[in-house]
C-alpha cells in the first residue's frame, strides 16, 4: 500500500488523527524530541528496518514500545531474520504489503487494543510455507554468510566453528533443500535460494547479534 493510502485508511476507517508521516524512523525520532509528549502517537506504523541498519533501528523500536507506543509492521518482509528479530522484542502486529486493506485496518485496530496480529501471509513470508526446509540457527548463519560470497574458512571464522563443521552445516542445508525439491549443488544455487527465501542479511546485523551474545 502507498503511504498516502495507509494514512487515508487510518483516518477514514479508524477515525485516527495521524500526527506524523515520514520516510524513515530517524526523522520521526527527531520529531518526537521537539514535540510535547501529549502529542506522541499511540500507534506507530513502520516498514521493516533495512538490513544495513536493522539492529540499531530495532533497538529504537523497542525503546518506543517501552515509551508506550503500539507498533505495527507493514512490510514486504524481505528479510526473515530481521522480521524474527522484530517479533522477539514484542511488537503488536505484522502485516504484509500483499495483504488486503481490510486486513491492514483490522490489524491496526487489534494493535491499538493490545491484541497481537500476524497475518497468514506475513507468517508465510517470515517462516516460509509449512513444507519449507527447517534450518537450525547455525545452518541459517552459514547459508547467509556463504551465499554472500564468503569462503568456507571465513564462514567458519565468523560463526566460531572449525572449517569441517561449517562444511557440514552447508551440506545439511543442501540436503534439506534437495529433499524439498530445490537442488542446491553449487554455491550459486545456494545464493539464489538465500536471496529468494530472505536468508541474506547484512554483516552489520550479524556482527551486532554476535556482540550481543546471539550464538
Amino acid at each position: 500500500m502507498q503511504r498516502s493510502r495507509t494514512v487515508q485508511l487510518l483516518r477514514d476507517e479508524l477515525g485516527l488523527d495521524v500526527v506524523h508521516v515520514g520516510g524513515s524512523l530517524r526523522p520521526f525520532v527527531a520529531w518526537l524530541q521537539r514535540t510535547d509528549r501529549t502529542r506522541w502517537p499511540h500507534l506507530l506504523i513502520l516498514d521493516l528496518p533495512a538490513d544495513a541498519d536493522a539492529l540499531r533501528q530495532v533497538e529504537v523500536i523497542s525503546a518506543l514500545r517501552d515509551a508506550g507506543m503500539r507498533v505495527l509492521i507493514l512490510s514486504s518482509l524481505r528479510s526473515r531474520h530481521t522480521a524474527r528479530h522484530v517479533i522477539s522484542i514484542g511488537i503488536d502486529g505484522i502485516v504484509s504489503t500483499t495483504d488486503s486493506e481490510e486486513m491492514f485496518v483490522s490489524a491496526a485496530e487489534s494493535a491499538l487494543a493490545g491484541r497481537l496480529t500476524i497475518t497468514a501471509r506475513a507468517q508465510t513470508a517470515i517462516h516460509g510455507p509449512a513444507d519449507a526446509p527447517q534450518l537450525s540457527r547455525q545452518e541459517e548463519r552459514a547459508l547467509a554468510l556463504y551465499a554472500s560470497g564468503l569462503s568456507i574458512a571465513d564462514v567458519a571464522d565468523r560463526i566460531g566453528v572449525k572449517q569441517d563443521t561449517a562444511r557440514k552445516y552447508l551440506q545439511r542445508v543442501r540436503t534439506k533443500f534437495t529433499v524439498a525439491g530445490r537442488p542446491a549443488r553449487t554455491k550459486l544455487d545456494l545464493a539464489r535460494i538465500a536471496w529468494a527465501d530472505g536468508y541474506i542479511i547484512s554483516e552489520t546485523e550479524w556482527s551486532g547479534r554476535a556482540a550481543a551474545g546471539d550464538r
